[in-house]
């Protein structure tokens, strides 16, 4: 109890830290920087002193909570990610920081959720397109440093509650399938009771739009035309084959590998499965016989 006290005090602290200025605004998201990394380890029970204080005149209010200092957290991170120099080490204490915020603390995800993931109304463009936090957060999701795409989607998804559906709706499945791949999530599955019953609000330009949109790249898409409608049954073999005879040569020669999504949620090689499937029936056939 004593040390919960003192880490209570400490977090009381540190939100102080984070809403004042220093001399200059060098020093000013110097401070702010270290702040948050003290609060990165401190435990995710202690950090609702956050949102304790008093809604005052001014304050950042959510959900009848001060929001000040996770607004801020926000601005911080994005004015990071607008400057985009050494992204890794400047983004990830704050992105985890934040992920963890809202996945211990009902109010700070809703609230962030509505500053990043508001609901959808421009489906025209991919989720990855343009200038407002979501667009860029989706951008790092296929950066090339493996840590930093990571917690972008992490916090995504966090905010999403861990919802495939909801996730690739806003992030588009090709930029969402290097989480989903991570966690064995590729065929849909989630955890349940980790978060609130709450359901997402579609707006109405997105419930227009929704029977258009390509899940893959999260926009809506003009649906082109299926070469095989004007193919007979014999081009579609040679096509076929064709195809085959190609994926098999690269499978060979080692330069794919085909894969597939395993009873687990997760890739697995082809050749794996397809190896267990006869080991199966082989086995299944020598009870048969023995009977």
């Amino acid at each position: 109890e004593e040390d919960a006290a003192l880490y209570r005090h400490l977090v009381a602290i540190l939100r102080h830290c984070l809403l004042v200025k220093a001399d200059g605004e060098d020093r000013t998201e110097e401070l702010h920087s270290h702040t948050v990394n003290l609060l990165g380890n401190l435990p995710l029970m202690c950090l609702d002193v956050l949102l304790i204080p008093r809604v005052q005149l001014g304050s950042v209010e959510y959900l009848g909570m001060n929001m000040d200092a996770v607004n801020l957290l926000l601005e911080f991170l994005e004015k990071r990610l607008d400057r985009g120099h050494k992204l890794r080490e400047t983004l990830t204490p704050a992105l985890n920081l934040l992920t963890e915020s809202a996945r211990a603390h009902r109010e700070t995800r809703k609230f962030l959720r509505m500053r990043v993931l508001p609901p959808l109304r421009d489906v025209q463009t991919r989720p990855e397109v343009g200038n407002l936090l979501r667009n860029k957060l989706v951008r790092l999701m296929t950066h090339i440093d493996t840590d930093l795409k990571h917690c972008a989607a992490e916090f995504l998804f966090v905010l999403c509650k861990e919802s495939v559906a909801r996730f690739v709706k806003y992030t588009g499945y090709g930029n969402a399938a290097g989480l989903l791949a991570a966690r064995g999530l590729m065929g849909g599955r989630m955890e349940e009771g980790l978060y609130s019953e709450d359901e997402d609000t579609d707006t109405e330009e997105y419930k227009e739009a929704k029977p258009n949109i390509n899940p893959v790249t999260g926009r809506v898409e003009e649906r082109a035309v299926n070469p095989m409608d004007v193919m007979t049954d014999e081009q579609k073999e040679y096509e076929a084959m064709k195809l085959f005879n190609m994926f098999d040569k690269l499978s060979r020669e080692q330069i794919i590998q085909p894969m597939r999504v395993s009873p687990d949620g997760k890739l697995a090689p082809l050749e794996q499965m397809v190896q267990h499937i006869v080991e199966v029936q082989d086995s299944s056939d020598s009870d048969s016989d023995s009977g």
